[in-house]
């Protein structure tokens, strides 16, 4: 690794300007040893540390060497695209190796050309209006161009229930018998995941995969090692995949394509199924009658106005009214498919079948609460327009579930992020919550000068937060003097919507007044459209919550400022997080020690993180909540991040 890395390696050779950076190779030393005795690893790697070339190389080694399967997982499609269209293909010409790498879609981002064609010649009764069949006739039209027959191909994303009709699955893949085969786009993709020694995934599709093996199915091959890049979102992640939950647009959606009586479209006039279109009506009918006996529980038992979500610790809260008429509709279309001769009608059948069932048992498992050390709720959209409507479940300690079903093998595992460990570099509560208790740890330092290019304002006679009005007007105020400071270019980062829309209302006159680009989440443009406008007008100003926290990259002048208003506390009052502190409470714990402090931590790191992205950016953090310095654990968040010039005022 030395020789690689070093002033006089190849990649120096490569690369003009290349440092050595001592902290990378570090970190490639380490992972080369923990692969080579197939150990687990975790490493903190500070900014600018170049993490991605560090796992890269002796991932790469590895899995040449040993003609053996290498896979890095990722939480964001920009970091995916970076390692896969970037960093590979210069590590290839500087090593002067292929490493046989591939960027793996899920399998539902794939054209079908059989469901193409079926879906051109059955129109009339697949699609519900113009609309749907202008999406249809965009994708056909494109369906002669495109190269890879994926979903990022397109310019503009299609509407998800038609693209749901011509993308391909696994149950209604006709394999080698298909007359498209040789011409399919996933087939193509995954001759290529064959022969490849190294994929790059994400998260979501990594543990899709492991529920997938429970049903001896895989996307990808048995893999050799591993690396979970952006490690701090797993636990989030995981917890998705391994819940349940059923909503009320999704099964109409279901319902919809299989037959809709008002529309009389759907698949189930394709075959003539006249039972099954009656099945379909009396399913739609008691659907609406269950979710609005979910939603006047939900009302009546709603503590908080503004509240989406209200665990259910209660057996069977509401009748289930609804699993005979699902049971019924599988029967009558086993019957159909039993007397269909086209093969593809069989073979879709088969699928609606697959998906009622899945369903029911959905319904049935979060109604019978079935699931022990889960956590049950519902979740009612504010949004009247959408008027979504779920039940949901998730496991409340998902260490438990990833330490037997991943981390008990022995195989290497490299978990590494710049946001892993919590107050002066404890990786416990990071090993507890994903399972990963035998990995060995690595805190790598970053290589920037944070006295010399970070200057930390810290406001000393903050309000309590509690007191909304208060704290919103004294944080408008404040953020008007450091938004002058930078002039703008600044990122203004909340824990709530409803926290930054009132701040944002303070200061509306003033910053019309100083003519800044200013971009608020939630006002209609989306995460990438608010930070490409960011990047490409001088002195933006963006007000941002959750996913601003992390994730981005904004080198230079463009982010000179980070101003947080309030320390990254999760409001205790979502299931999952209530669940997990009843959890430690239980045991005889400090829930708020164990939990809401570190995660609150972690976070604060990650919003810290967005400011100094290269070894040539300075700026300003400001942080507005005085608890900081008031309260006995602000050390904890001070602690957490490097050392810098802090100005308290």
């Amino acid at each position: 690794m030395k020789k690689i890395f070093d002033e006089n390696g190849p990649i120096a050779n490569a690369m003009p300007g290349y440092e050595v950076r001592h902290e990378q190779i570090e970190m490639a030393e380490a992972i080369e040893s923990a692969i080579s005795h197939s150990e687990q690893l975790i490493v903190e790697a500070g900014t600018g540390i170049g993490k991605s070339f560090a796992y890269l190389v002796p991932l790469a080694e590895y899995a040449i060497k040993n003609n053996s399967l290498g896979i890095i997982s990722t939480n964001t499609i920009s970091l995916q695209e970076q390692i896969i269209n970037k960093d590979i293909p210069f590590l290839e010409k500087a090593l002067g190796k292929d490493f046989k790498a591939v960027l793996v879609k899920g399998r539902n981002n794939y054209l079908c050309l059989r469901k193409l064609r079926r879906s051109e010649f059955l129109q009339k009764d697949l699609f519900s209006d113009q609309y749907e069949l202008t999406e249809f006739t965009k994708i056909f039209a494109w369906s002669y161009k495109t190269q890879d027959g994926t979903l990022y191909d397109l310019e503009e994303e299609p509407d998800m229930k038609v693209w749901s009709m011509v993308s391909t699955d696994s149950e209604t893949c006709l394999g080698k018998n298909c007359q498209h085969y040789k011409k399919c786009f996933f087939q193509r993709a995954r001759e290529k995941i064959s022969e490849a020694r190294m994929l790059v995934i994400n998260h979501h599709l990594f543990f899709s995969n492991q529920a997938l093996l429970k049903e001896d199915k895989s996307v990808f091959p048995e893999w050799g090692a591993l690396v979970f890049d952006e490690a701090h979102s797993i636990e989030s992640v995981a917890t998705e995949h391994l819940g349940a939950n059923v909503t009320n647009t999704g099964a109409r959606y279901l319902l919809d394509l299989l037959f809709n009586l008002k529309k009389q479209k759907g698949f189930l006039l394709t075959v003539g199924d006249q039972d099954s279109m009656e099945c379909v009506e009396q399913v739609r009918r008691r659907l609406d009658v269950f979710f609005k006996d979910i939603k006047d529980h939900f009302d009546a038992n709603i503590k908080k106005e503004d509240s989406d979500t209200l665990r259910i610790r209660q057996k069977n809260f509401v009748e289930n009214n609804l699993s005979s008429s699902l049971r019924d509709l599988a029967e009558s279309l086993l019957v159909t498919k039993k007397g269909v001769k086209d093969k593809e009608d069989e073979v879709e059948i088969a699928s609606f079948i697959r998906k009622i069932n899945v369903l029911k048992d959905s319904v049935e498992l979060i109604l019978n609460q079935s699931m022990e050390n889960h956590v049950y709720w519902v979740e009612c959209s504010r949004n009247k327009k959408a008027n979504k409507i779920s039940i949901n479940t998730a496991p409340v300690n998902i260490g438990e579930i990833l330490k037997e079903e991943l981390f008990d093998e022995e195989k290497p595992i490299i978990l590494t992020s710049a946001t892993l460990s919590v107050d002066n570099g404890s990786f416990k509560y990071f090993k507890d919550r994903v399972g990963a208790k035998k990995a060995i740890e690595l805190k790598l330092g970053s290589p920037f000068d944070y006295k010399n290019q970070v200057r930390m304002y810290i406001a000393k006679n903050m309000p309590s937060p509690d007191n909304v009005t208060d704290y919103a007007i004294k944080a408008a105020d404040r953020i008007k003097r450091y938004l002058d400071l930078t002039n703008g270019s600044a990122f203004v980062l909340f824990t709530s919507y409803s926290l930054m829309n009132i701040v944002y209302e303070e200061l509306e006159e003033y910053l019309a007044l100083k003519d800044f680009n200013v971009l608020r989440q939630g006002s209609g443009l989306s995460r990438n459209k608010m930070l490409a406008s960011f990047k490409k007008e001088s002195g933006s100003v963006l007000f941002g919550v959750d996913t601003f926290w992390q994730g981005i990259d904004v080198q230079g002048k463009a982010l000179s400022n980070v101003i947080i208003t309030k320390l990254p506390f999760s409001v205790p009052d979502h299931p999952v997080i209530e669940a997990r502190i009843d959890d430690i409470q239980k045991r005889g714990g400090d829930a708020f020690l164990e939990y809401n402090l570190p995660e609150a931590v972690l976070k604060f790191k990650q919003g810290f993180g967005r400011l100094i992205r290269s070894k040539n950016d300075t700026g300003v953090i400001a942080i507005l909540d005085s608890r900081i310095i008031n309260k006995f654990y602000g050390r904890a968040f001070l602690n957490s991040i490097p050392k810098c010039n802090i100005i308290i005022e």
